[in-house]
């Protein structure tokens, strides 16, 4: 583009933007450290990076000379992975864009401003409570001052990119004014500047070989001020979970499903087009949003970040800086809930999907095996997934241990592997745990155990990988239908089992879940468990102890306290609740035991 150009097709609109986003993903941890509103979860630069990067790394092909067909792309892509509450107006922006291009191969400055008119107002129609002082209100005010602009004769884009730029740094700065929460931290708002950046990569793309040059942004912001302001403030999160999902559909009213949902939460975004709807929510019930969406069309890309965490995993790195990921095949105990990241495992009932742990609880997991004629089907956490939390962390922490279940029963740790060979941090370790459900909680307390002790990361990494071997699990089933509906029992060695009043022992070995052992008889199941376990546990060692029980919490309390009077060398014992991920081949009435050897 030279300085007398005076329209752009669809090659050079999406160079220019290209050059926009890679200038984003240069200053995304600072925007992550600026995040203070509306809730300060440090995560608007990986959400907007999140859901501009395919942009970059997937559309090229589908770009051509045509601006509309090129804007089709992008607006799609934008859609398709948009994250957060900026992620998904951004996303809107561009559809928004695309309206008003729709069948033209090149636009003027005119049609530009219009355009970036059309943007705007299709973002702001997204939101249910536009608030000033926001990414909104950059985006209406470099609309309005565009439309000027391209009243005036002869102004070429880059001069009108220029002046843009500017008047969006005008606008940048008025938002620390507006919002209260700015005010007091002075800092802009994250996702505003988010857009001004992506103006001043584009211009700076066009500017490489002339006299005009664009200014930087002054970005200087005091960290200790910011931090000491985020704990001293009130910042209650009154709806916890971070919820999105994308519908697909036909002619879906996206008025009426913001009324549907609108009582459901805050900070909510509807985006997209009459087929495919993303929608961004804050909400305490991430079942009922996708139980209402599900009325509109197919329901996909369900996500559910915890809020509280988030903030917690923000305020509280106080431990050199060592993050410790599981998946949530890991049952762990609440008390080390906000220590540990989780990227969760999703099952289904039939077409009811849910997210573990998150759209369900565990006790309604169970009511509803008992009742329900389709068995619960597990699908591990996708690449995606764990890219999204390794994201996050990443802008917070220097270093990721990511611990998960064994690759002998599942593909979660191979997806972890994938999604950290594009991580930028200084330190990441998937491990293969060898275990699943108490067996890895085991394991990750551990890990945390050891960083809260001020072990470093490679000394922790090499005692977790030490440590597995001395990490056992064992499961005693109560009913075994599920775990041959799940296959991992033959319907065959079921029928000899009940014929001969059998119950087997699974459990973990060398990563593999196998029959370890077997009960005779039904009746007297907890103590004959106990007698199993007792020959495992060695008196010249000591033990950690942790017991998940399948909607069974009495005979769960009466098999620890069973263990804790026969073994003194238990030294901390858990009871809890087993997760989908395990209790999915369980069943209701099941038992989990690890038994991990401690010094």
């Amino acid at each position: 583009m030279n300085n007398k150009q005076h329209s752009i097709n669809g090659l050079k609109f999406y160079s220019g933007l290209a050059a926009g986003i890679n200038n984003l993903l240069d200053y995304k941890n600072k925007l992550d450290e600026i995040n203070v509103y509306p809730v300060p979860d440090g995560d608007t630069g990986t959400n907007m990076c999140f859901t501009l990067l395919p942009v970059v790394e997937e559309c090229e092909k589908q770009i051509s000379a045509s601006i509309s067909d090129s804007l089709d792309a992008i607006a799609d892509t934008a859609l398709d992975s948009a994250r957060g509450n900026s992620g998904t107006i951004i996303a809107q922006f561009f559809h928004g864009m695309r309206k008003s291009v729709s069948g033209l191969d090149v636009i003027s400055v005119e049609q530009f401003s219009s355009a970036l008119n059309d943007g705007y107002k299709s973002a702001k129609d997204s939101l249910l409570n536009p608030a000033e002082g926001t990414i909104i209100t950059v985006m209406r005010e470099v609309a309005n001052f565009s439309m000027e602009l391209a009243q005036k004769e002869n102004i070429n884009f880059e001069l009108f990119l220029d002046k843009c730029y500017h008047h969006s740094i005008q606008s940048l700065e008025e938002t620390k004014t507006i919002l209260k929460i700015l005010r007091k931290s002075d800092v802009v708002d994250a996702g505003a500047l988010g857009f001004v950046l992506l103006i001043q990569g584009w211009l700076n793309s066009v500017q490489q070989n002339t006299k005009i040059q664009s200014h930087h942004i002054d970005i200087s912001y005091d960290h200790d001020k910011i931090d000491s302001l985020k704990k001293d403030v009130d910042f209650t999160i009154k709806n916890k979970f971070c919820t999105e999902c994308a519908i697909e559909g036909n002619n879906i009213n996206k008025i009426e499903l913001k009324e549907m949902i609108k009582n459901l939460g805050d900070s909510m975004v509807v985006a997209g087009t009459k087929n495919r709807v993303k929608i961004h929510i804050h909400t305490n019930s991430p079942a009922k949003l996708y139980k209402i969406c599900g009325a509109y069309g197919k329901v996909k890309d369900r996500k559910v970040d915890d809020m509280t965490k988030q903030e917690h995993t923000i305020h509280h790195n106080e431990s050199g800086g060592i993050a410790i990921v599981v998946d949530s095949g890991a049952d762990i105990p609440e008390e080390y809930a906000n220590e540990i990241q989780v990227v969760p495992v999703r099952y289904s009932f039939g077409n009811q999907q849910h997210i573990d742990k998150v759209t369900q609880s565990t006790s309604e997991f169970y009511q509803q095996m008992k009742t329900d004629s389709n068995h619960p089907k597990t699908s591990q956490p996708t690449p995606g997934d764990f890219k999204k939390i390794y994201n996050f962390i990443s802008s917070h922490y220097n270093s990721i241990i990511s611990i998960h279940l064994s690759k002998k029963m599942s593909g979660t740790y191979q997806s972890g592997i994938n999604a950290s060979k594009s991580v930028k941090i200084d330190n990441i370790q998937v491990i293969d745990s060898y275990s699943a459900s108490v067996g890895l909680g085991l394991l990750a307390i551990y890990a945390v155990d050891l960083k809260q002790s001020g072990k470093k990361y490679k000394e922790i990494v090499k005692k977790i990988q030490a440590h597995r071997e001395k990490t056992q699990v064992f499961l005693m089933l109560k009913d075994l239908d599920y775990v041959v509906k799940g296959g991992r029992l033959p319907s065959k060695i079921k029928t000899l089992a009940n014929l001969l009043r059998l119950r087997p022992v699974l459990g973990s070995k060398k990563g593999k879940l196998t029959a370890r052992g077997v009960l005779y008889g039904h009746r007297n199941r907890v103590e004959k468990f106990v007698n199993f376990l007792s020959k495992k546990i060695n008196p010249e060692k000591k033990y950690h102890i942790m017991i998940a029980h399948a909607n069974d919490y009495e005979n769960g309390e009466k098999l620890l306290k069973l263990l804790i009077h026969n073994h003194s060398n238990i030294l901390k014992h858990y009871l809890l609740e087993l997760g989908g991920a395990l209790g999915a081949h369980a069943g209701p009435g099941g038992l989990a035991v690890g038994i991990q050897e401690r010094k």
